[in-house]
């Protein structure tokens, strides 16, 4: 079976992006999120529109 990458339904905070990209990775939630954060900074909140980007193109984990 395929992994696929999901909004998560249980563990976000805003829109679930990097919770999703901590379970298709399998690493903790805060260390994905620190890092999400560090390249907004960094990029000059150019990574908020990926952010934002992402959170409308991923589909949201299916109930079964």
């Amino acid at each position: 079976m395929r992994k696929r990458l999901y909004l998560s339904g249980s563990d976000k905070v805003l829109g679930g992006v990097c919770g999703g990209l901590s379970e298709y990775m399998g690493v903790d939630p805060t260390i994905v999120r620190l890092i999400v954060a560090v390249l907004i900074l960094l990029s000059g909140f150019t990574g908020s529109i990926i952010y934002f980007i992402a959170w409308f193109i991923m589909p949201k984990k299916p109930l079964f």
